[in-house]
């Protein structure tokens, strides 16, 4: 009586990362190590929820057979992922030269006292993270409350916009200043010859080419310096 063959089966469980609504594959490696031919034979205790790919087979000697087992694409969320109870058993036995394809009888215990058996247990894992929007190696931007550059470059902006402020206030004190005191000395001029004049009022138009004339074009002169400060001071 021959000796059950011996495969070495690869992983020792079947890890299947779990998703809805989608078919997730596990590859299960058959090497054979030896000398002879080996069959082979996947069963499951869940048939409607997975599916082997082949489900039997011939690895020849030295070589390596690889099945793919999918769990189809589920509709709900198990209760408990790390409570499953799906099981696989891989059944192999040692067959000659000639054999081409797995009959019916060979894994039938009653038949073939010669079969080797492994027990592969089930883990279901969480879904895969989803992929961060920052690439990898490239650090967050720092937000706004942390960022010194920005709030710096915050600080020189207004303090720009101070600066300007405070020049042009100063720019139309100067020239307010340059008004009044032209007009002081214009003032003079006219009371110079109102006394010359032995005390009389000099004419209408002496007064108004000397200090009427003026006094207009000082007056909406100072009210425009005045408009344009408080827009500035404001």
């Amino acid at each position: 009586m021959a000796a059950p063959a011996d495969l070495q089966i690869t992983p020792s469980e079947l890890k299947f990362r779990f998703e809805l609504r989608k078919n997730i594959p596990v590859t299960l490696s058959l090497y054979n190590p030896t000398s002879e031919k080996a069959a082979f034979k996947v069963k499951t205790t869940s048939p409607k929820k997975y599916c082997v790919r082949p489900s039997s087979g011939i690895v020849e000697p030295g070589s390596t057979k690889d099945v793919q087992v999918i769990m189809q694409a589920q509709r709900e969320y198990p209760a408990n992922l790390g409570d499953c109870k799906d099981k696989f058993l891989v059944q192999c036995a040692r067959v000659g030269p000639e054999v081409k394809d797995v009959s019916p009888d060979l894994f039938d215990s009653a038949k073939n006292k010669d079969i080797k058996q492994t027990k592969l247990r089930v883990v279901l894992v969480g879904p895969p993270k989803p992929p961060s929007p920052v690439p990898e190696g490239v650090e967050e931007e720092a937000s706004p409350a942390r960022h010194p550059f920005k709030e710096d470059a915050r600080a020189v902006t207004q303090g720009d916009d101070l600066a300007s402020v405070t020049h042009e206030r100063n720019k139309l004190k100067q020239q307010l200043a340059h008004t009044e005191k032209d007009f002081a000395k214009l003032k003079k001029q006219l009371d110079r010859l109102e006394e010359q004049n032995q005390g009389k009022p000099i004419q209408a138009a002496a007064r108004s080419k000397l200090g009427g004339g003026f006094s207009i074009i000082h007056l909406l002169l100072v009210a425009i310096i005045a408009l344009l400060l408080g827009h500035f001071l404001t």
